[in-house]
């Protein structure tokens, strides 16, 4: 009885209510809407709000498709952040970092293997990942004449698994890859790999 009448005008309220933070559910929401994320990415990437802050950083400092980096941020970085037990804003993996990541990968410089090491790297020590490749040489090997000398190192190591592809088993196509893979240490272009492999195995120059 002896408290004085509190008057809340609709100015005030509207002033308290821009102030509060925004709600996991209205987050999930503009992800949705905002960078057209499926609802299953939506839901797990606003679960922890350093989460989600980082991926609007890492998607800040892509310029590209949200979803691109929804997909690495889905696989790489929460298997990293399961592994190591910590949260997004723990990582010394910046989201600026996995944004150079990504771009070395749609550039070419890097294929998809060597960039989840380089993201693994870069959160060891904090290097830059541009640095991490330079200093480390794991640029893709893109070069056809460094192709094809893997290549024909690899056939020629392996005559039965030739012949045996040259007399129908194409399923051995996938294996002769990873031999030359290995010969490159993971650092050969898939696509031009793949063409020239082929190439070689029917017997064309």
């Amino acid at each position: 009885p002896d408290l004085l009448p509190l008057k809340l005008d609709a100015a005030w309220r509207e002033d308290v209510l821009a102030a509060l933070p925004e709600l996991p559910l209205e987050r999930r929401t503009r992800f949705m809407t905002e960078y057209d994320l499926p609802e299953y990415d939506a839901d797990i990437l606003t679960d922890e709000r350093s989460l989600s802050d980082y991926f609007e950083e890492a998607l800040k400092a892509y310029g590209g498709d949200p979803k691109v980096v929804s997909n690495w941020m889905m696989n790489e970085i929460l298997r990293m952040l399961n592994d190591l037990n910590i949260t997004a804003d723990q990582l010394k993996l910046t989201p600026q970092n996995l944004a150079a990541v990504i771009k070395l990968v749609d550039g070419g410089t890097i294929n998809n293997a060597t960039a989840k090491m380089v993201l693994v790297k870069a959160q060891e020590t904090g290097k830059d990942p541009k640095k991490i490749v330079a200093e480390e040489g794991l640029a893709q090997v893109s070069d056809e004449s460094a192709l094809q000398g893997a290549i024909d190192k690899v056939l020629t190591a392996h005559p039965e698994e030739v012949a045996s592809y040259r007399g129908g088993k194409e399923g051995l196509l996938g294996w002769f890859m990873g031999q030359v893979m290995r010969e490159t240490r993971g650092k050969a272009d898939p696509g031009r790999m793949r063409q020239l492999l082929q190439q070689s195995l029917k017997g064309k120059e």
